[in-house]
């Protein structure tokens, strides 16, 4: 029974995200920033609805802290500290209840977390990867507006938070070892 629960939510989330994005393109054309915003969100709310019973994850390399990345400053040099400011406080705070880091800071709370902030970085990459698609065909159709707008939100939209969860677990993973967790 759980399966067919798993494949209604599939088969009505991804019905809802293609109807929507071929409304938001009738409505605003693919050039529009509009556009380029609403395919960014669809794509992020369906990787939202859709993670709930599908388990999405990169092979376990991936979430690796490179060395070049280990000491954060390429991030820094990005602006993920303003980027941190913006989602921390005010209206986006809410996007993110899970990602918090817990009172009790005890090894089955931060592996929690660590687990969060991999979830949270797989759905923004592979928003990130599906967006590549859009501004390949903008692309080749000689959109360069259209390519910029999107890569603009895609960057905003998924690439910092990318950026974020592996800063951030630069140093969630320091306080693990620390602890010997």
């Amino acid at each position: 029974m759980a399966i067919l629960k798993t494949l209604a939510l599939f088969a009505v989330a991804t019905a809802a995200a293609v109807f929507l994005m071929i409304w938001a393109l009738d409505a605003f054309g693919f050039r529009s920033p509009i556009f380029a915003f609403l395919a960014n969100w669809l794509a992020m709310s369906w990787v939202v609805v859709v993670g709930q019973t599908v388990h999405f994850s990169f092979p376990s390399r991936y979430y690796d802290i490179r060395d070049f990345e280990r000491t954060g400053r390429i991030y820094e040099r990005l602006g993920i500290r303003v980027f941190k400011k913006l989602v921390r406080r005010g209206p986006l705070s809410i996007l993110s209840p899970t990602l918090r880091v817990p009172r009790n800071k005890g090894g089955p709370a931060l592996r929690d977390l660590d687990h969060e902030m991999r979830k949270a970085e797989t759905g923004h990459m592979l928003i990130f990867m599906l967006m590549l698609l859009f501004i390949g065909y903008a692309l080749l159709r000689g959109w360069f507006d259209a390519a910029a707008w999107i890569l603009a939100f895609n960057i905003m939209m998924n690439g910092y938070p990318v950026m974020l969860q592996r800063y951030n677990r630069i140093r969630l993973q320091d306080i693990i070892e620390r602890q010997g967790v």
